[in-house]
C-alpha cells in the first residue's frame, strides 16, 4: 500500500483508483446503507450508524475503514474497530474488536480485506490492545491471524409446548418488569457475578449500563431489553435479558438470567419459562413467525442448567470468537499473576524450568523460577519442549480446548511429558461467556 496525506486526510493507495481511509461524520449515512446492502441485514445498517457516530463511547468514524473507488466516489468496501476491555480470570487487558466486514461482491478477491486488517490491527496494536476479537463467518478469518479460542452462543432450548400452564386457582409468585435507573446496582452486581464465572468476560462501567438501558432508544442496537423479576411482595429477586428480535437460529434468545444469593433458580424457573414464552409470542407475531423454541443462549455452563436440567430438551453447541494475539509473550506476562496463582495451588508448586513452545510460523520461551512465570519470543524449531499448529495455543491459552483436546484433534500437537504436565496446570479448560461492547 502507498500511504499519501494531504492536509489532514491520510489515505493509502491500493491501485485501480482505489483508496484506503478512515471514514468521517458524512460517511455515515452512505455507509450505514452500503453495510446494511452487503449483509442484507437492516440490523446491520442501524448498528453501522451507532458504530461510527462520534457519540458511540469507543469507536466512532476514527476507527472505521472505507475503501473508495475514486473514479465512481462509491463506497465498495469497509470495516471498523471497536476497543473496549475484557478480562482473564479477572485481570484487565485491551481488546479491539474488529467487526462489519463487507466488500461489494464486483471488488472482492482484490485484498481489500487484508489491507483493512493490516492498518486496523496497527492502529489497534499501537492503541496497547493485547488481543483482537471478531464474531463471523466459518474459516474465514483464519487468513489474517486469527483462531477459534473462545466459545460463543451455546446454551439450551425449551419447546415452547413442553412449558406448563398454571394450573386452576393458582397464581404467580413472581412477575417481571422492566428495569428502572433505581435498578442499576443490582443489575450490575448481577452482571459481574457471572463475569466471575467465566474465565473471559466483558465488564461494563455504569455508563455502559446506563448508555444500553436508558439513553439507547429500543430501536437501537445497543438497547438491552433487561427486566427485574421480583415476588409479589415486590423483592428484586433477579435480572432477564431477552431480545427485540429472533435471532440468527429463528429462536428466541435469553442472553442473561442471573439471580441474588440465596433465590433458587429451580423456583424461579417456571414462572420464568411462562413469561418468556408470552414474550416470544409477542415477538414473533411482531415478525410474522411461528411461535419459536426459548434458547437460553448462555453458554455451556449455566447455574440454572445444572438447577433444572431436566427442564431442557435441546443442547445448542457452541460457536466461537476468533482470536488473535500479536504478541503472546506480552499476554503471558500480563496475566502472569493468574498462571502463577494456578501453579501455586497446584501438585506443582515451587516448579522450576523453561518451556519452548514453537507454533511454527512463532514461538515464545517461558521461564518458571520458583513459581515466578516470565515469558519472551522464541523464533527456533529445534529442541523444541511443545508444538502447536499455527495459532492453535490460543485454544488453550482461552481456556476453549485442553492439551489433551488439542493432541487428540492436531497430529502436529505434541508436548514433552513434563511440559505436558506444566501447561495441564497453567492452562485448565475454562468457561467463558463474552458479552461484547457492541
Amino acid at each position: 500500500m502507498l500511504l499519501e496525506q494531504t492536509g489532514t486526510t491520510t489515505a493509502y493507495q491500493l491501485g485501480d483508483n482505489l483508496i484506503l481511509r478512515f471514514a468521517t461524520e458524512d460517511d455515515i449515512e452512505v455507509l450505514a446503507q452500503f453495510n446494511g446492502r452487503i449483509h442484507g441485514s437492516p440490523f446491520v445498517a442501524r448498528w453501522t450508524r451507532e458504530f461510527a457516530s462520534p457519540a458511540h463511547p469507543t469507536c466512532g468514524p476514527d476507527n472505521v475503514t472505507v475503501v473508495e473507488d475514486t473514479a465512481t466516489k462509491q463506497i465498495v468496501s469497509s470495516m471498523c474497530l471497536i476497543p473496549q476491555t475484557w478480562t482473564f480470570d479477572g485481570i484487565p487487558f485491551p481488546v479491539g474488536r474488529p467487526e462489519a466486514v463487507g466488500t461489494d461482491p464486483a471488488y472482492r478477491r482484490r485484498g481489500l480485506v487484508r489491507a483493512q486488517f493490516d492498518v486496523l490491527h496497527a492502529k489497534s496494536d499501537a492503541a496497547g490492545h493485547l488481543a483482537q476479537g471478531i464474531t463471523g463467518i466459518p474459516w474465514y478469518y483464519r487468513q489474517f491471524g486469527y483462531e477459534y479460542a473462545i466459545d460463543l452462543d451455546g446454551g439450551r432450548c425449551v419447546s415452547p409446548s413442553l412449558i406448563a400452564p398454571l394450573k386452576d386457582g393458582e397464581t404467580e409468585t413472581y412477575r417481571f418488569r422492566l428495569v428502572t435507573l433505581d435498578d442499576l446496582p443490582l443489575v450490575m452486581e448481577l452482571y459481574d457475578r457471572d463475569c466471575a464465572r467465566s474465565l473471559v468476560a466483558c465488564p461494563r462501567s455504569a455508563a455502559e449500563w446506563k448508555r444500553s438501558m436508558f439513553d439507547a432508544s429500543p430501536q437501537s442496537v445497543a438497547y438491552q431489553a433487561l427486566h427485574v423479576i421480583e415476588t409479589c411482595e415486590g423483592r428484586a429477586v433477579g435480572v432477564i435479558r431477552t431480545s427485540r428480535e429472533l435471532s440468527w437460529r429463528e429462536m428466541f434468545p435469553v442472553r442473561l438470567f442471573s439471580v441474588v444469593e440465596g433465590q433458587s433458580l429451580r423456583a424461579l424457573l417456571p414462572a420464568t419459562l411462562r413469561w418468556l414464552k408470552a414474550e416470544a409470542e409477542l415477538v414473533a407475531a411482531a415478525q410474522q413467525k411461528p411461535l419459536p423454541t426459548l434458547h437460553f443462549e448462555l453458554g455451556e455452563q449455566h447455574p440454572i442448567f445444572e438447577a433444572a436440567p431436566e427442564a431442557f430438551h435441546k443442547t445448542t453447541p457452541s460457536y466461537a470468537w476468533y482470536m488473535r494475539v500479536a504478541d503472546v509473550p506480552k499476554f503471558l506476562n500480563h496475566v502472569g499473576p493468574v498462571l502463577e496463582r494456578r501453579l501455586a495451588q497446584s501438585a506443582l508448586s515451587g516448579f522450576s524450568g523453561e518451556v519452548k513452545v514453537t507454533e511454527c510460523v512463532r514461538g515464545f520461551k517461558l521461564k518458571i523460577e520458583q513459581g515466578k512465570i516470565s515469558a519472551e519470543p522464541w523464533l527456533s524449531d529445534d529442541h523444541a519442549d511443545a508444538m502447536f499448529a499455527p495459532y492453535t495455543f490460543l485454544q488453550l491459552l482461552f481456556g476453549r480446548r485442553s492439551l489433551g483436546d488439542l493432541r487428540y484433534m492436531y497430529p502436529d500437537c505434541w508436548a514433552q511429558d513434563e511440559t505436558a504436565a506444566v501447561f495441564e496446570t497453567l492452562f485448565p479448560r475454562r468457561h467463558s461467556q463474552v458479552v461484547p461492547i457492541g
